[in-house]
């Protein structure tokens, strides 16, 4: 699980993140912590798309509030969970415009973070597809919905990720099938691109003539017998998910 705290006070931060490590480390998920200090931070990381399970948001930050920064993030994303974090309780009915799953009065209670923790991993867990591969000796459960592409690299394959990049031993067919396996079904879409390449639909940004970019940012090429097929997929895919993936 993906977990994102926003907040100017260092020691709060430090401290949010020792509690999400202490839930993690009971057994209850596997958790990546991104912390933020100010608003303007966590723009600049990422301008068109936030690669979070859970968003926990100080309102009163210098600069950009937690609210004003929740405005901004639901023009682009209408989906990420958002919980505030707050001394005072009048931003409660506000927190209604920009749909705030939560409001957590400082100093946080663990039972109560924790309770929201498990909520949120619960139904993540209903909901989300995984890949389980072994990945330098390991095994590594990789959630579907972070994937924005696949690259064939000889006999290796990699997978990029708003998390990171893993890359181990799997031929391209293979992960496609698995990828693609259900579709109709599901909200994350894959197609190929090049002979070398699978795309997330939902990673996708725009398609130009030779190649898809990405939310990220990153690109993957666009072969010519594939452009047209790409481009209407994409098309296809915006038409039906526009209200999940507004940009």
């Amino acid at each position: 699980m993906n977990i994102a705290y926003c907040e100017d006070e260092k020691i709060q931060l430090e401290y949010m993140e020792q509690l999400i490590r202490k839930w993690a480390d009971e057994g209850n998920d596997t958790v990546t912590y991104f912390g933020y200090g100010s608003a303007k931070e966590l723009l600049f990381e990422h301008p068109d798309s936030f690669p979070f399970d859970l968003l926990l948001l100080d309102i009163d930050m210098d600069g950009m509030d937690g609210m004003a920064l929740a405005k901004e993030i639901r023009k682009k994303d209408q989906k990420l969970p958002i919980v505030f974090l707050t001394n005072r309780s009048e931003y409660v009915f506000e927190g209604y415009e920009v749909g705030a799953l939560r409001y957590l009065l400082k100093p946080v209670e663990e039972t109560k973070l924790f309770s929201l923790l498990d909520e949120i991993s619960y139904a993540l867990g209903k909901e989300r597809r995984y890949l389980i591969e072994n990945v330098g000796g390991e095994t590594v459960k990789i959630p579907v919905d972070t994937i924005y592409s696949v690259e064939a690299k000889g006999h290796y394959i990699r997978l990029h990720t708003s998390v990171g990049d893993y890359e181990y031993k799997k031929n391209l067919s293979e992960i496609a099938g698995e990828l693609m396996e259900n579709q109709p079904e599901q909200a994350e879409k894959f197609v190929s691109t090049h002979r070398s390449f699978i795309v997330s639909l939902a990673a996708v940004e725009r398609v130009q003539r030779t190649e898809c970019i990405l939310s990220d940012g990153s690109s993957v090429p666009v072969s010519r017998n594939a452009y047209k097929s790409v481009n209407e997929a994409f098309i296809r895919y915006y038409m039906e998910h526009g209200d999940m993936c507004e940009k």
